[in-house]
C-alpha cells in the first residue's frame, strides 16, 4: 500500500484537474453591461459566471481568475464554496472585493473587444477558459447546452441562472448604405450591401423595425371617429398594416409628396378630426435595414432619412427631427400611445352624460411610465447636416395638452437603445450629454403663437430662476411632415446630475407632491414658517438658510408680472440638493429653489384681461382650489411679513420692470422669436390648423404686444395698491464718465449687457417707489477708483441707501487710480469649445494680452500618444476635457466679463496612468511675459482618486528648444493635492528672470508614494488656469497727466481729453513695438485707421507729464 499511494496521488493530480475542467466551468460572461443587472452598489459591471456541474461542492480558495494568460492568478478567490449544480457570479469591476458570502469583485475589468478569460485551480491547472471574443453591449457569451456546450451569443443574459436555449454562433455587422441620410435636390438610387457570406438584408420604408418574420405584414386596428359628445355614435374600427421587405436591388429615393398621405390621416383626438390635411403633405423617405442570417445574431438596425426637394437643405429654416417607429406603437386602438383609443371609448361608456373637456386620463395618450415607453429612431438635422442618429425611447408628455392633435414627446436616451446620451449642443451654455429631452407642442399656446413658454424662458435668463432651453424644430414621423415641435430641457434628476453634478435631490410639484426624493425638508420648513412669524428677524434669518430668497422673489415676480393664469395652484416645481450645507456654494447648499416651468398661459391671452391683478391673486387667503388655493400663496404671504424681504421684493420688481420687463425689451425679444418660426408657420397651419390661420396667429401676437406695452404701468399700480405706496418716483443715475465705471441700482448693473440697458446709458432714469429705500453702489472700471457722490447724496462711501419721497438724481464720481495693479495676462477658460472625448496634446489660452497665445504642451507617459479611437490605449494617460466646473480662480474679466456659470464651464483632466517605469505625464506651459513683471501662476485643481499626492512645479527661463528646469526662488515647488478643488498660487514675483521674458516655461508634474503606474480610470482635474503680471508699459511716471480716451474700444478714432494742443503721443503694440507717433493737435483726436484689430498702449506727453493707457481697436 505504501508503494501504491504516491502513484494514486499522481493520478489524482493528473486527472483530477481535468475532471474539474469538465464539470466546474466558466458558463457565461458579459463584457459590456449597460443595463442587464446591477451590483450591490447599483453599478452595471462586467461579470463572469461559474457553474458547478459536479455532484460535490467545490471550495475555490486559492483559485485564480484572469484576463491575462500570463498572469493566471491576477485575481485570487477567497474560500468561497460553490455548491453542486450552483452558479457563482463574479463582477469584473476593479473593486477587488473578496469577502466570503458577499458579492465578489475582481481587480480588473474585461474589454468588450475580447480577452481570454481563464479559471485556474490552486494547483495551477487550467480549469476553464473563454477565448478572446468581441461581444456587443448586453449580449452575453455562454455555453449551449448549459454547462457543457460550446460558447454562443445570447441576446438575453442569465446571470446566476441556467443559460437560455436559443443562442447564436455569429454576430453580424450592419449593412452599408451607398448614401447617408440628408437633403437632396434630385432623386437617386440607394444601394444596401453586406460583406457577410450567406447573409441577406431586410429593410422597411414605413418606419417599422425590419423583421424577417414580418415580410407578409402586421395588421392593426385604429379609429378615426370617437363619441365626443353624449349620444354620439362610436366610430368603426379601421385596419392598417406595416411590413418588412427583402432587399433585392437599389431603392429609388424620390420626393414622395405626390404619394397619398398615410399615418397623417389617422385621428389623434376624441373630437372631430378637422385637422386631417386636405392636401398631400411634404414627405421624406425613411429606410431602416438590418442584416440577417440563419444561426447568427441579426445586426443592429441602421436608419436613414432622405428628403428630396428642389430647395435641398434650404427647404426648412429650422432644424429637422425625423422620428421612425413601428406605427402600431403610436396608433393601435388598444395599445397605441398617441390616440384616444380604447381608453376613451371606455371612459365614454363609464361617463355617458359627461363632456370630456376639462377631464384627464380619458385616452390612451394619458398612459404614463416606463411600461408605455416605445423605442424609436431619432435623426436630427441642423442646417441640412445630420448631427444625431440614434435609437431613443418615446413617451407622451404633458397634462391636458395631450388632447391636442399634435402631441408632446418625452425623449429618452438609454443604453438598452444603444446610446446612453444624446451628444449634441441642443441649447447653448449646457453640457452636451443629454439623457432626456422634451419635444413640446407648446402646451396652452398650441393654437396661438407657439413660442410663449420659450419667450418666458428667455425673459428668465437674467434672473435667479433656472429656465429651460428652447429649440424649435420641424418634425417628421415615419417620413411624413408632423409640424413644429420644440426641444426643451426636462427638469428631472438627470438634468441636475448632468448640469450641476447633483446625485441626491428633492424635486416637488404643487403641494409637496414628490417627483424625486422626499418632501420631509420642505414640510419641516413650511411647518416652521407657520409657527414662527417672519417679522421676527431671527426667524427670517433662519429661513434664509432654507430657501434662496433671490430665486423665490424672481419666480413669483415673473409669474405675477406676466399673469400666469394656470398658477400658483398649478405648474409649480421646486427643488433642492438633499444636503444640510447652507454655507456651501450654489446650488449645493440645500436651499429650496423654484423652476421656470410651463408658462404657456401667460400674457393674459386666455382671460384677455391685461389688467388682471395677479399680485392680489398670488397673495390671497382662502383662494379656490384653482387657481390659487391657500397653500399656493402661503409662502409669499409669510415672506412679505418681513420688512427687509418686502422692500427687496418691491425693488426687485421695479428693477425688472425697468430692464427685462420693459415694453421695449419684451416686444423686441418677442419679435425676434416670432421671426424664427414665421417661415414655417404656413405649413404648420396647413398640417394641424393650429393656429387656425395666420389671422389668428397675428391676433394673439398683437395681444401679447399690447400686454407688453401696457403691463408696466398696470403692474406698478398693483404694487402701489398692495403695499400702500403713495407714488412712483423717477430715479436718475449718472457717472463722471462712461469710461470711469458704472452704478449698480439695487440688483441691476446699469451697463451694457443688462437687459434694456444701452451701450451708453448715462444719465439713466428708472421708475421706483416713494418711501421704499433703494441701494446704489459705485463700481469703478480698471484704472479708476470711486471718489464721491453728487446730487441726492454727497457721501464718500461707494454704497449708499436712499429713501426718497420724490424724484431724485445722483452721480457717481470716479478718479484715475495712481497705482499700477497686477492683471491677468493669460487665462484658460475650460468651456465647451474644447473638443470632448478627445485626447489633447496642446491647449491654447482662451484669453491673452500679448499677441500670441500661451500654450499647454502635454506629454503623456505612454509612447505613441495620442491614440485613435478603438485603440486599447485610447483615452489613457491623456489630457482631456471634463465636466467639472468650479468658481475657484475664475476671472470674469478674462472671459468677456461673463459671470461664472457652472453649466457653461467644463475642466481639463490628466488621466491615469500618471507614469510608467520610464516616463511621466507632464504639462508644460509656454508663454511670453514681454513687458510684464511680478509674474504669478494660479489654478484650481483636485485629485480624483489617483495615487498622486502632490503637484510638482519647476520652470525654465532660457531660450531655445531645450529647457533648463529649476525650482530656484520658488517658495514651494511641491503642492499637496486634495479631493476637492483647491486654489494653487505659484509666485514668481521674486524671480527676476521670469520678468519680461519671451521664453518662460512652467512645468507641472505629479508625485506620490503610491503606485503612479496604476490605470484605474481616475484623474487629476484642473480649471481656471491663469497667469498674472504687472505691465511695464503702463507704469505711470512721477509726472502724470490725467488724460481721458474715448470711445474705448474704438472702431477707428479716439478722442483725447485733458491735454494741451501741443501734446505728443506714441502708440505701441502690446509687445512694445511702436507703430505710430505724432502730435495730438487741436482736434484732440487720434486715428487708428489702418491698424489691425487688437490692444495697443497709448502714451501721451503733455506739459512735461507722461501717462500710458490701454486702448482697443475693434
Amino acid at each position: 500500500m505504501k508503494k501504491i499511494t504516491p502513484f494514486l496521488i499522481v493520478l489524482f493530480l493528473v486527472f483530477g484537474g481535468k475532471s474539474f475542467a469538465q464539470n466546474l466551468v466558466i458558463n457565461e460572461i458579459l463584457t459590456s453591461n449597460t443595463f442587464t443587472n446591477a451590483d450591490e452598489d447599483g453599478d452595471f459591471q462586467d461579470w463572469v459566471e461559474l457553474y458547478n456541474g459536479t455532484s460535490a461542492a467545490v471550495n475555490l480558495n486559492g483559485y485564480g481568475l484572469s484576463d491575462d494568460p500570463t498572469l493566471p492568478f491576477k485575481w485570487v478567490f477567497p474560500a468561497q464554496t460553490i455548491a453542486p449544480g450552483a452558479y457563482l457570479l463574479i463582477y469584473c469591476s476593479d473593486k477587488n472585493r473578496t469577502v466570503v458570502g458577499q458579492p465578489l469583485h475582481t481587480n480588473f475589468k474585461i474589454s468588450s473587444n475580447g480577452e481570454v478569460i481563464t479559471l485556474t485551480s490552486a494547483a495551477n491547472a487550467t480549469i476553464s477558459q473563454v477565448p478572446a471574443t468581441a461581444i456587443p453591449s448586453d449580449v452575453s457569451y455562454g455555453r449551449l447546452p448549459n454547462g457543457t456546450g460550446p460558447f454562443v451569443f445570447f441576446t438575453t443574459a442569465t446571470p446566476g441562472a441556467q443559460n437560455g436555449t436559443v443562442g447564436f454562433n455569429e454576430i453580424l455587422n450592419p449593412p452599408t448604405f451607398s448614401q447617408a441620410g440628408g437633403f437632396f435636390t434630385a432623386a437617386f438610387d440607394l444601394s444596401l450591401a453586406t460583406a457577410t457570406s450567406g447573409a441577406s438584408i431586410i429593410y422597411t420604408l414605413d418606419g417599422s423595425e425590419p423583421d424577417p418574420n414580418n415580410l407578409s405584414g402586421t395588421t392593426y386596428q385604429y379609429k378615426n371617429v370617437y363619441p365626443h359628445h353624449p349620444g354620439d355614435a362610436t366610430g368603426a374600427l379601421l385596419t392598417k398594416n406595416f411590413n418588412s421587405i427583402s432587399y433585392t436591388g437599389p431603392i429609388n429615393i424620390v420626393n414622395r409628396t405626390s404619394q397619398a398621405n398615410d399615418i397623417s390621416m389617422i385621428s389623434t383626438t376624441y373630437f372631430d378630426a378637422f385637422y386631417l390635411p386636405d392636401n398631400n403633405i411634404f414627405k421624406g423617405t425613411v429606410v431602416r435595414a438590418k442584416v440577417v442570417k440563419p444561426g447568427a445574431l441579426p445586426s443592429k438596425t441602421v436608419s436613414n432619412t432622405y428628403f428630396v426637394t428642389p430647395q435641398g437643405s434650404g427647404r426648412f429654416s429650422l432644424p429637422v427631427v425625423s422620428l421612425s417607429i413601428s406605427e402600431n406603437k403610436l396608433f393601435d386602438y388598444n395599445d397605441g400611445i398617441y390616440v384616444p383609443g380604447v381608453d376613451f371609448d371606455q371612459w365614454r361608456i363609464d361617463n355617458p352624460t359627461l363632456e370630456p373637456e376639462g377631464q384627464e386620463d380619458l385616452g390612451n395618450y394619458y398612459r404614463r411610465g416606463m411600461a408605455w415607453e416605445r423605442e424609436a429612431n431619432m435623426t436630427y438635422f441642423v442646417n441640412g447636416s445630420q448631427v444625431i442618429n440614434q435609437n431613443i425611447g418615446l413617451r407622451l408628455h404633458g397634462g391636458s395638452s395631450r388632447d391636442w392633435q399634435n402631441k408632446s414627446f418625452n425623449v429618452y436616451a438609454r443604453a438598452e437603445y444603444g446610446d446612453e446620451t444624446m451628444d449634441y449642443a441642443f441649447f447653448p451654455n449646457q453640457p452636451i450629454d443629454f439623457e432626456r429631452l422634451i419635444l413640446r407642442n407648446s402646451g396652452a399656446d398650441f393654437y396661438e403663437t407657439h413660442f410663449r413658454d420659450a419667450l418666458n424662458m428667455r425673459l428668465l435668463k437674467q434672473s435667479h430662476v433656472l429656465a429651460k432651453g428652447y429649440q424649435p424644430t420641424v418634425t417628421f414621423v415615419n417620413g411624413e411632415y408632423w409640424g413644429i415641435l420644440s426641444f426643451s430641457d426636462k427638469f428631472d434628476n438627470n438634468y441636475f446630475k448632468r448640469v450641476f453634478d447633483i446625485n441626491d435631490i428633492d424635486i416637488l410639484e404643487s403641494e409637496a407632491q414628490v417627483e424625486e426624493g422626499d418632501a420631509d425638508d420642505y414640510i419641516a420648513m413650511t411647518d416652521y414658517i407657520a409657527t414662527h412669524p417672519l417679522s421676527v428677524q431671527a426667524n427670517y434669518d433662519y429661513i434664509l438658510t432654507q430657501l434662496d430668497y433671490e430665486n423665490f422673489a424672481d419666480y413669483f415676480i415673473h409669474n405675477i408680472y406676466f399673469d400666469n393664469l394656470d398658477w400658483p395652484g398649478n405648474n409649480i416645481v421646486y427643488w433642492r440638493e438633499k444636503v444640510d450645507a447652507p454655507n456651501a456654494a450654489y446650488p449645493h447648499d440645500g436651499r429650496w429653489r423654484w423652476l421656470g416651468h410651463d408658462m404657456d398661459a401667460t400674457f393674459a391671452t386666455t382671460s384677455e384681461d391685461i389688467n388682471r391683478n395677479s399680485l392680489a391673486i398670488a397673495t390671497a387667503t382662502n383662494g379656490p382650489e384653482w387657481p390659487n388655493p391657500e397653500w399656493s400663496t402661503f409662502l409669499l404671504r409669510k415672506m412679505l411679513e418681513n420688512t427687509g424681504f418686502k422692500n427687496y421684493f418691491i425693488n426687485r420688481f421695479a428693477d425688472k420692470i425697468n430692464t427685462t420687463y420693459s415694453s421695449a425689451f419684451v416686444n423686441t425679444t418677442m419679435e425676434e422669436m416670432k421671426n424664427v418660426i414665421l417661415p414655417e408657420l404656413a405649413e404648420q397651419i396647413d398640417r394641424w390648423t393650429a393656429p387656425v390661420d395666420m389671422a389668428d396667429f397675428n391676433f394673439f401676437y398683437g395681444f401679447e404686444q399690447s400686454f407688453a406695452t401696457q403691463r408696466p404701468a398696470i403692474q406698478r399700480n398693483h404694487i402701489r395698491g398692495k403695499f400702500a405706496i403713495p407714488a412712483n418716483i423717477n430715479a436718475t443715475v449718472d457717472v463722471s464718465a462712461l469710461a470711469h465705471g458704472y452704478v449698480k441700482m439695487n440688483t441691476i448693473d446699469i451697463k451694457q449687457g443688462t437687459d434694456n440697458i444701452a451701450a451708453n446709458p448715462y444719465p439713466w432714469t428708472g421708475v421706483y417707489f416713494s418711501g421704499i429705500p433703494v441701494t446704489l453702489k459705485a463700481i469703478p472700471n480698471t484704472g479708476y477708483t470711486f471718489s464721491h457722490w453728487e446730487g441726492a447724496s454727497t457721501a464718500t462711501t461707494d454704497q449708499i441707501t436712499l429713501t426718497m419721497s420724490a424724484a431724485f438724481s445722483v452721480k457717481a464720481v470716479f478718479v484715475p487710480t495712481n497705482t499700477n495693479a497686477s492683471e491677468p495676462i493669460y487665462f484658460w477658460y475650460m468651456g465647451t469649445a474644447i473638443a470632448n472625448d478627445t485626447p489633447l496634446s496642446t491647449l491654447a489660452s482662451s484669453f491673452e494680452v500679448p499677441a500670441t497665445d500661451a500654450i499647454i504642451n502635454y506629454t503623456s507617459c505612454l509612447p505613441g500618444y495620442p491614440y485613435a479611437a478603438g485603440n486599447p490605449l485610447f483615452q489613457h494617460a491623456s489630457m482631456e476635457r471634463r465636466n467639472s466646473p468650479t468658481p475657484i480662480n475664475y476671472i470674469a474679466a478674462a472671459n468677456g466679463g461673463a459671470a461664472y456659470t457652472a453649466s457653461a464651464m467644463r475642466g481639463i483632466q490628466i488621466k491615469e496612468p500618471l507614469a510608467t517605469a520610464t516616463a511621466e505625464n507632464t504639462m508644460v506651459f509656454a508663454f511670453t511675459t514681454a513687458n510684464f513683471e511680478d509674474i504669478k501662476f494660479s489654478f484650481a485643481a483636485k485629485n480624483e482618486l489617483t495615487n498622486a499626492q502632490n503637484i510638482v512645479i519647476d520652470y525654465s527661463t532660457v531660450a531655445g528648444s531645450t529647457p533648463t528646469w529649476t525650482t530656484a526662488g520658488l517658495a514651494s515647488s511641491t503642492l499637496p493635492l486634495t479631493a476637492d478643488y483647491a486654489l494653487f498660487n505659484v509666485d514668481f514675483s521674486s524671480i527676476t528672470a521670469a520678468d519680461n521674458n519671451s521664453n518662460l516655461k512652467i512645468r507641472v508634474r505629479f508625485s506620490g508614494t503610491g503606485d503612479m503606474t496604476v490605470d484605474a480610470g481616475n484623474r487629476i482635474t484642473f480649471n481656471n488656469i491663469a497667469v498674472h503680471g504687472t505691465s511695464l508699459l503702463s507704469a505711470p511716471s512721477h509726472n502724470e497727466v490725467k488724460f481721458l480716451v474715448y470711445p474705448n474700444p474704438t472702431n477707428g478714432i479716439v478722442n483725447v481729453a485733458n491735454v494741451s494742443a501741443q501734446a505728443k503721443y506714441n502708440l505701441f503694440t502690446i509687445d512694445g513695438k511702436m507703430v505710430q507717433s505724432g502730435n495730438v493737435g487741436t482736434s484732440a483726436q487720434i486715428s487708428l485707421d489702418g491698424l489691425t484689430s487688437g490692444m495697443y498702449m497709448l502714451q501721451i506727453t503733455s506739459d512735461g507729464k507722461t501717462e500710458t493707457k490701454k486702448i482697443i481697436k475693434r
